[in-house]
């Protein structure tokens, strides 16, 4: 294995294993409010952002067409979102 080929896994590794971490902890805080009603707060589109990093720095060429899919999986990037959108599109435009 060539140099840039183990800096492409480490990196793709180490950035992968962060993002998917964060995504099962803000499955968890969710999962812990539904049950115990414990709020916490949920860590924003960096669990979605690390995973897809990795997803993009990794060596196999299959991986980065589905780059997309940690920002659709990550509670964290879709509350996110949803968030965004009631703000922008639903207070903004609709409440006039």
């Amino acid at each position: 294995m060539h140099m840039p080929d183990l800096v492409a896994w480490l990196v793709s590794g180490a950035l992968a294993l962060l993002g998917s971490w964060i995504i099962i902890l803000n499955y968890s805080v969710v999962i812990s409010w539904y049950l115990h009603r414990r709020h916490s707060s949920r860590i924003p589109l960096l669990g979605g952002l690390c995973l897809m990093a990795g997803m993009l720095a990794s060596p196999l060429p299959g991986v980065t067409r589905y780059a997309w899919v940690p920002l659709v999986i990550d509670l964290g990037c879709l509350f996110t979102l949803v968030d965004f959108l009631y703000a922008v599109v639903w207070l903004q435009v609709f409440k006039r």
